[in-house]
């Protein structure tokens, strides 16, 4: 009796389809916005330069 399937076509087919699944995903305007490249203001773009923190909380000794 011969197999249905071979594991070696499995593991080509998945390839192709987790290639078509990256090239749709990478050339998607959301994939652009999200990385900062959607020419719009992001709030990574929009962080206070003088904040203490990373991600731009203000420092505590301004907090009212």
């Amino acid at each position: 009796m011969n197999k249905a399937y071979s594991r070696t076509r499995i593991v080509v087919m998945l390839g192709v389809i987790l290639a078509l699944i990256m090239a749709d995903h990478l050339g998607s305007p959301t994939f652009a916005f999200n990385s900062g490249q959607g020419n719009v203001e992001t709030a990574l773009m929009q962080r206070d330069e003088t904040a203490c923190a990373p991600c731009g909380a203000p420092c505590p000794s301004t907090r009212d």
